[in-house]
């Protein structure tokens, strides 16, 4: 955050010096990052300083293996996706706002994580909201661009104030905003029930328009127009983890509340079936991602919801998980859209053989999404559906088999459009060829480590303090595996064998192209928020315009009355 200021002064030096600056930022915060994990595995420690005295409020650094371990996700990814952003974002204009912004964004991550209470987290939370919408809306000169970022300030605005209510309510209670106090007071019973679980719902919905989960999830998919760098920051390594970060950590809080669990689940299990079953659906390759992202933050509220130590571990296992394949999946499509400048997979097809490095980066992030062994996804997500099934939530179970089967099915459909089957016009008219080394290099790196992460779980359980990891049983490995194959047959035969036209399908069954036009148009989400509160604040404003024109002459009987009823209740109080 420190570093922001100086990236206009960098850039003097030229584009090349923002550049690495700018990279060499992250790394080191990364590497600063890395010289606590010894601290949190001892414990953790607490650093206060005074801030507010006046109210009893501290400025609180928590060190503990929660707190090291999302820095270190969102520092180390972050640093390989500003190296990406040397070759993906090139001379265009806007380099100084690009990198200032990035660097804003990271820190002010960083901040969140790291907060040791909900006033510091309240402040760093807006400021990821607000880098994010301003970072959507990089292309400014693009209307669907604005329109995006302005999507994404206003609905994550909604869970935000409910964050906000819910802070206020806890800390005029108990009088305190300390993430430790709170525990305290939680867990020996001196906060009433009612107050816990009203402020739990709150801070809940907050958690909820970050992450993206229903009904707060209408304004990622439209996030997709803001560059391929932007989309894996705010998907693998910022914004939408935040939410899940906050849920896990004020669970020792609220989670003694059985309601407050089961809300998380259920809106984890709805949030995952909208997401997978709205990617089987669209053609733009970002968006497929984007709705993936919504499913797979929907299984970490599944994992929190389970109350266990560990649904607990298995949720931020996954983070990790999906972060890093997210990354490397948005970061392969970033280099294809940067070629062919589309994102319109019927659009593409036929690139395997010329792109080696982004197709073999994009079939990793598959194989690791769709949970095929020994990528990290095989692993993660079989956490999360062995504790579900260990806490006997068979129903939720059963739903999350389904969402394996729809991710499945949509993974390998966009990775069989866009690489295999015939060039379409457009590839055929461009020379296609490998992305640069700057944007090479951080694909080689994930796509190493979506093989390999699982190897480090015993030490990341250790870093969060969960003890010894229970592993899934062998049916649910057994059902998991057969998830994969039941959405993999249909995908193969329709978009890699093609041995049947998907389009006559549809032709035939009126029904499946009902289907089609629901899940295209989102389940009907975004409009019905247009009836039922865009237009009803527009028409609002419009009738306020009318009554309040800004010309004197015609507000002075208004202004005049109003004064005299301020008179009347003056006098009668």
């Amino acid at each position: 955050m420190v570093a922001v200021i100086f990236v206009p002064l960098v850039g003097f030096l030229g584009r090349k010096a923002q550049e690495w600056f700018a990279a060499v930022i992250v790394l080191l915060a990364a590497i600063l990052t890395a010289t606590l994990v010894p601290t949190a595995l001892v414990g953790g420690a607490q650093v206060s300083v005074a801030w507010l005295p006046v109210y009893g409020i501290q400025m609180q650094v928590r060190i503990d293996g929660l707190s090291v371990f999302l820095a270190l996700i969102v520092n180390l990814l972050g640093f390989l996706i500003v190296l990406y952003s040397q070759g993906y974002i090139g001379q265009q204009p806007g380099l100084t706002r690009y990198y200032s912004l990035v660097l804003l964004f990271i820190g002010s991550m960083t901040g969140l994580v790291m907060a040791g209470n909900f006033l510091q987290l309240y402040i760093f939370w807006e400021l990821v909201g607000i880098c994010s919408s301003f970072l959507i809306a990089f292309w400014y000169d693009r209307p669907d661009a604005v329109r995006a970022g302005l999507k994404a300030f206003v609905v994550t605005r909604v869970g935000d104030v409910g964050l906000l209510i819910g802070l206020i309510l806890l800390y005029v209670n108990t009088g305190t905003f300390s993430f430790d106090a709170l525990e305290r007071l939680a867990q020996t019973g001196q906060i009433a029930s009612g107050l816990l679980l009203a402020s739990g719902f709150l801070i809940l919905l907050g958690a909820i328009g970050k992450s993206a989960q229903f009904p707060l999830h209408v304004w990622l998919p439209d996030a997709m127009e803001g560059p391929s760098t932007v989309s894996a920051l705010i998907h693998a390594a910022t914004m939408v983890n935040a939410g899940v970060y906050l849920v896990a950590r004020v669970s020792p809080i609220f989670g003694v509340n059985a309601l407050w669990l089961s809300a998380v689940a259920w809106v984890g299990i709805i949030s995952a079936m909208l997401g997978a079953t709205m990617a089987a659906a669209t053609l733009d390759v970002k968006r497929v991602l984007a709705y993936s992202t919504i499913s797979q933050l929907g299984l970490m509220f599944l994992a929190l919801g389970m109350g266990s130590p560990g649904g607990w571990f298995a949720s931020q296992y996954h983070l990790m998980s999906q972060g890093t394949f997210k990354a490397l999946g948005f970061l392969a499509a970033g280099s294809i859209i940067h070629l062919l400048d589309t994102r319109n997979m019927n659009e593409m097809g036929g690139i395997g053989r010329k792109m080696p490095v982004t197709f073999v980066a994009f079939l990793f992030s598959i194989l690791a999404m769709s949970g095929v062994p020994p990528f990290i996804g095989f692993w993660s997500k079989d956490l999360i559906l062995g504790e579900v099934a260990s806490t006997g939530h068979y129903v939720l179970l059963v739903l999350a088999l389904i969402v394996s089967v729809f991710t499945s099915f949509y993974g390998f459909r966009a990775f069989f459009k866009v690489f295999y089957g015939r060039p379409s016009e457009l590839v055929k008219s461009k020379p296609i060829h490998e992305s640069p080394a700057t944007m090479a290099i951080p694909l080689g790196i994930l796509s190493v480590a979506v093989v390999v992460l699982f190897l480090g779980e015993g030490q990341i359980a250790k870093l969060l303090g969960v003890g010894e990891v229970i592993e899934s049983n062998l049916w649910v490995y057994g059902v998991s595996l057969l998830a994969l194959v039941v959405g993999f047959v249909p995908a193969y035969v329709l978009y890699m064998k093609q041995s049947i036209d998907p389009s006559q399908i549809l032709v035939k069954h009126g029904s499946l192209t009902a289907v089609r036009n629901v899940l295209l148009d989102g389940y009907g989400f975004d409009s019905f928020y247009g009836r039922v509160f865009a237009s009803t604040v527009t028409k609002l404003g419009g009738s306020i315009r009318q009554i309040q024109t800004g010309i004197l002459g015609k507000n002075t009987w208004g202004i005049l009355i109003f004064l005299i009823i301020v008179a009347l209740v003056v006098l009668l109080i």
